[in-house]
């Protein structure tokens, strides 16, 4: 189950490369209808950033992959709002990776006391 959680985690990351893609006109994307500025594709290479790290801290069992987790889903999500009509199936993922991040920072705070 945690190499499922992973993929998940880099699918859902480098999907987050094509809004870069877009904005700085590296490749036609035709997937997405919506144009993409220059400082929202940058906002879409640092999700990619934050999700790419999240899965690797997961893999190596860092303690502290939520709190990146956290931070990737939130701007992920602020994209997938602005974004919607192209982007609103990202929320799933996000779900996913959000729920397992709360659930590990729960066990983090009982396991500190």
């Amino acid at each position: 189950m945690k190499i499922v959680f992973v993929i998940i985690i880099a699918f859902h990351g480098l999907i987050h490369l094509l809004g870069f893609v877009k904005a700085f006109e590296l490749s036609e994307i035709k997937e997405l209808t919506q144009p993409v500025s220059k400082p929202f594709g940058v906002l879409w290479l640092v999700a990619f950033l934050l999700l790419i790290a999240t899965a690797l801290l997961f893999a190596l069992k860092n303690n502290y992959w939520w709190e990146l987790g956290i931070i990737a889903v939130l701007i992920s999500q602020m994209l997938v709002v602005i974004f919607w009509r192209d982007a609103k199936f990202g929320t799933i993922p996000n779900i996913i990776i959000l729920l397992v991040s709360i659930n590990s920072y729960a066990n983090y705070i009982l396991m500190a006391d």
